[in-house]
């Protein structure tokens, strides 16, 4: 049995309660029917007493009182008469027929000696057979003529009887609390029951509750205050799943939100320790799983840029830091609780490699550009400054002067068109007159254009038509200015005795016009660059030859904005192959687009 149990408490208290209140009554009941066999019995007692006084000693002589006494007969069984003297000897009695008399000192007799009525309980003496009784006696003083005692009237009751009533009724009341107490105890089990079982099951509901079964219904069994609080605890179980429903539910939008994000996302508590990460955190850190302390995420990435966990009323904090090749931004910030105590740091980190890289080819196109710019116009200043300090007199030294005056002029006509024209291909202003152009005749007069400059470095330049006509879709003076950029650079960069070829491929969607040579080549490390303003792979010798670094990035958007694309493919040392995709189909062009969108 466990005591813990309010089912054993209830029913331990409901016995007890029951014990306590038998108990009591049964006390009392034995109390009272004892009171009421002694009155009872001293009623017998006075009564017999005065029928011996009137009936024998009044006008009786003393020794006629033995045979009178003999006649007077009580109405009550087993009580015994005497008449005894002032002395307190015993002078007749009901208990013999002659003397000798039997002697008694009841304390009842004493006290009548003394003129006082007397009347005692329980006074354990022996019967004439010699037999231990109790006695219930009675004494009462007979005056005389002159006032004092003359006679003892003293009347005795056997009370075996009563206590042996008194005694069965004792075990009466016993039995009957005995069968009480089993009547309570199984009323108080079934009592005990009917409150306990709805808490044990209420009590079996809530652990499940606790442990994430929602689906709870008890049955309610009673209207009372039992049945209203199973009542409440189904509708608390209902509220608390569809709770839990849109918890989940919100969870996993964001656990798809945050596991989706481009950006990485960690979060650390205030002990430092990792809460969350997604896999955009972990691809930018190079982990193959995050689960570092805020402590060593720190020190790994060597972020000692005032970054610590308790940030204090500092809202945020921006620290840019290198992983392997890529740039990382990670903004901190701390989160609070209500009371505005911090309760942990969200870092977000943002993959800046591309933004940092075109920063930096923004700060090195401005550098290019004030570089191109500037080396001519420091020629033009000099040489006009020595014409102005008198090289104008010498006609031949003053016409060699203009002549290179004129010449960084042009370069940096050149160098000023060709900006603008890249310019106009960012702002989508530049407008195509889309022709068909049958490539083999382009090509072949290409070359024929070309051939002076390529016999003039001993290289061979041919062309090999293909075996069908290749009509492409474009504008031909910018096709023209693309085919022409491409085979110039690559006699300008061939050596002497090279060779360059070129011929037409093709695959289900495009025309490749490709142009191979067998000059220096292009390293691994500057082929992906080529195509970017201002790059030079050699940029003195491309300088000396008069290039703008600017020639490849135009073609390269000419040939996007014709819906193709321009490649390279090089091996140092041992050649390059420029290749034009040109679609086989009319490409709707970008303005064309936005115009039949609007």
């Amino acid at each position: 049995m466990r005591m813990r149990s309010i089912k054993w408490k209830l029913i331990v208290m409901y016995l007890g309660l029951v014990l306590i209140v038998m108990i009591v009554s049964g006390t009392y009941i034995l109390l009272s029917l004892r009171n009421i066999e002694i009155d009872k019995s001293r009623g017998e007692l006075e009564r017999y007493a005065e029928k011996i006084n009137e009936q024998v000693i009044e006008g009786g002589k003393p020794e006629d009182f033995q045979q009178e006494l003999l006649k007077t007969v009580s109405n009550a069984v087993g009580i015994q008469g005497n008449i005894l003297d002032a002395s307190g000897d015993t002078i007749a009695s009901t208990t013999v027929t002659q003397a000798p008399y039997p002697e008694y000192t009841d304390q009842s007799i004493i006290a009548a000696m003394n003129g006082m009525t007397s009347f005692s309980t329980e006074k354990k003496s022996t019967d004439t057979f010699g037999l231990l009784r109790d006695w219930m006696s009675y004494a009462v003083p007979v005056g005389g003529a002159d006032g004092e005692t003359a006679y003892i009237i003293y009347t005795r009751l056997d009370a075996s009887d009563m206590q042996t009533s008194l005694n069965e009724t004792t075990k009466t009341i016993v039995i009957a609390v005995a069968l009480a107490l089993l009547l309570a105890a199984i009323m108080g089990y079934v009592f005990a029951q009917t409150l306990t079982g709805p808490i044990l099951a209420l009590t079996k509901g809530a652990k499940s509750l606790a442990e994430g079964d929602m689906s709870q219904s008890l049955k309610v069994r009673s209207t009372d205050e039992i049945g209203q609080l199973t009542s409440s605890f189904n509708y608390m179980a209902e509220e608390l799943a569809k709770n839990m429903s849109e918890i989940s539910r919100e969870k996993n939008r964001l656990e798809i939100l945050l596991h989706n994000m481009s950006d990485g996302v960690i979060s650390f508590d205030k002990d430092g320790d990792l809460m969350l990460a997604n896999a955009a955190a972990a691809n930018m850190l190079d982990v193959e799983e995050m689960n570092m302390t805020f402590t060593e995420f720190i020190r790994k990435y060597d972020i000692n840029s005032g970054v610590y966990l308790d940030m204090g009323n500092e809202p945020s904090k921006k620290v840019t830091f290198p992983v392997g090749k890529q740039f990382i931004n990670a903004n901190f910030s701390p989160y609070y609780d209500k009371k505005g105590e911090i309760e942990g740091l969200v870092v977000v980190l943002q993959d800046i490699t591309e933004q940092k890289k075109l920063d930096d080819m923004r700060k090195e196109f401005v550098a290019n550009v004030s570089h191109e710019l500037r080396t001519p116009l420091t020629t033009v200043k000099s040489y006009t400054e020595t014409l102005l300090d008198g090289a104008m007199e010498e006609e031949e030294l003053a016409k060699e002067f203009l002549t290179i005056i004129n010449s960084e002029a042009d370069r940096m006509a050149f160098l000023v068109r060709d900006l603008l024209q890249l310019t106009r291909f960012d702002n989508k202003q530049v407008r195509l007159d889309m022709t068909e152009i049958e490539m083999n005749d382009f090509l072949s007069m290409t070359v024929r254009q070309n051939r002076i400059h390529a016999e003039a470095k001993n290289q061979q330049l041919s062309f090999e038509p293909y075996e069908h006509m290749v009509v492409v879709h474009g504008d031909r003076d910018r096709v023209g200015q693309v085919v022409n950029n491409i085979v110039t650079n690559a006699i300008k960069y061939s050596l002497e005795q090279a060779t360059i070829r070129i011929f037409i491929t093709e695959d289900e969607t495009f025309f490749k016009i490709n142009v191979k040579d067998t000059g220096m080549g292009i390293s691994r490390e500057d082929l992906p660059r080529i195509f970017e303003r201002f790059y030079r792979v050699d940029k003195a010798r491309s300088r000396a030859m008069g290039g703008t670094g600017l020639g490849l990035a135009i073609a390269k958007e000419i040939m996007e904005s014709h819906g193709g694309r321009l490649t390279a493919e090089s091996e140092y040392g041992k050649g390059t192959t420029m290749t034009m995709w040109f679609p086989k189909e009319r490409p709707i062009l970008e303005y064309e687009r936005e115009e039949m969108g609007s």
